[in-house]
């Protein structure tokens, strides 16, 4: 009897690792665990052998012939043949290893540019030579424009600029305040710092869409600046030679219709690119890639 063609898709994100197991193309396992039950350093071998442990664990006896893992945080051809590396001699795995955002243009049905804003943002593409190239994705401290944790933070700023000229936005300042749970916008830092992380801080950014809709123009600015910078990172990739059509997900552009109209309008005026939403997880485009590429080529 012959054994099933057996193909593992893995989705690791800053928050969450998803897998997902397709005997012959039929789907059999969907799991999910916290990145942080596995993962304490860059991928490292003992992480490697944590990851693999806890996938074989729902494997059912049988190895897979064909694995392709979304890795946060490689964003560059180096870190990927790293990543790839240490995994390959750990595992024993027939893997590949592509940044977690490609995983957005495989789950399209399609090549392009991937645009991701969730908690942070990023957006990565091939160049017509087939290398990664990446725009944004700087972390949450000095980055993440447009994403939940950079809207956050330019909205305090913004806040706490106007309170300091005596011209208070009081819709954004005391939405803040509740999200925050605090008396006073000043001691946003004091409470942030607490549990400093991007989720800490892209968390409140429901009362910015909020305050906007209800006619805050700090909110307003600070929401069109957020997408004119996703669009940014896109023109950088597209004058870089990386081709459209551009794939969009994460959860602010899943569950802010308005804000993904506003970012995909500023795509198309400024760059002439059609820009599609992906509802599916990342992690069914590892499956996918697994399933139909296997691990030969070096990218989706």
């Amino acid at each position: 009897m012959r054994a099933p063609e057996v193909a593992l898709g893995i989705d690791v994100g800053g928050t969450k690792t998803r897998w997902m197991i397709a005997h012959d193309g039929v789907l059999r396992v969907d799991h999910q665990v916290p990145t942080v039950a596995w993962r304490h350093a860059s991928y490292s071998d003992e992480d490697c052998l944590r990851l693999k442990r806890l996938v074989e664990a729902t494997f059912d006896g049988v190895t897979p012939s064909r694995v392709v893992m979304g890795a946060n945080g490689c964003n560059d051809e180096q870190a990927l043949r790293r990543c790839e590396t240490a995994l390959c001699d750990v595992t024993g795995w027939n893997i590949r290893v592509v940044n977690d955002a490609e995983l957005l243009a495989a789950a399209g049905h399609g090549r392009g540019i991937s645009l991701i804003a969730g908690t942070g943002s990023i957006a990565v593409a091939r160049d017509r030579a087939g290398t990664l190239i990446s725009a944004g994705g700087w972390g949450w401290l000095i980055g993440d424009d447009g994403g939940g944790a950079g809207l956050v933070r330019r909205a305090l700023q913004e806040a706490l600029a106007a309170e300091d000229l005596g011209m208070p936005d009081r819709l954004l300042s005391q939405a803040l305040m509740e999200s925050l749970a605090i008396p006073r916008l000043l001691r946003a830092n004091e409470r942030l710092a607490e549990a400093p992380s991007a989720a800490s801080l892209a968390c409140h950014v429901p009362a910015i869409f909020e305050v906007a809709a209800r006619g805050s123009r700090i909110a307003g600015r600070v929401l069109e600046d957020g997408a004119s910078s996703l669009a940014d990172m896109v023109g950088r990739l597209h004058r870089r030679g990386a081709p459209g059509p551009v794939f969009a997900g994460g959860g602010l552009l899943e569950s802010q219709a308005r804000f993904f109209s506003h970012v995909s309008r500023l795509i198309r005026e400024r760059y002439g690119l059609i820009v599609f939403l992906v509802r599916d997880p990342p992690v069914v485009g590892a499956l996918k890639l697994a399933v139909r590429v296997g691990c030969g080529a070096r990218h989706p």
